[in-house]
């Protein structure tokens, strides 16, 4: 459930990416905050896919008959960081989008002063 959500609110904040730059300037506001909103959901629904997938593994790496695996731990471990790279990718890749979309759409507001340098 947690990584159904999290993958359909990275597609929903590609989405609002893009209408952030096609918007009118008076809905821009509105936009740039679902947007915010859209991507903190992202970052939680994050988490939570990260511990759903720790809950299904944490029972094979303690077996209950005590008998020792040395390199279960070594590949866990491989495992989690494989897990981290395809999903935090992702939302590391849909956040940077996302703050590119709202400075790029942001009006340029003329710096105090610039008239001077045109006389």
């Amino acid at each position: 459930m947690g990584a159904t959500l999290f993958s359909v609110l990275l597609v929903l904040s590609l989405a609002i990416d893009a209408a952030i730059v096609f918007t009118p300037e008076r809905l821009r506001r509105r936009a740039a905050i679902a947007l915010g909103m859209v991507l903190g959901l992202v970052w939680i629904f994050f988490v939570v896919a990260l511990a759903q997938i720790a809950l299904r593994t944490e029972n094979p790496l303690v077996p209950a008959a005590g008998v020792r695996r040395p390199g279960l731990v070594q590949s866990a471990g491989r495992e989690v960081l494989v897990v981290l790279v395809s999903l935090g990718g992702p939302a590391l890749i849909a956040t940077f989008l996302g703050i590119l979309a709202i400075r790029g759409s942001r009006r340029r507001r003329p710096r105090p002063g610039h008239m001077e340098r045109l006389k």
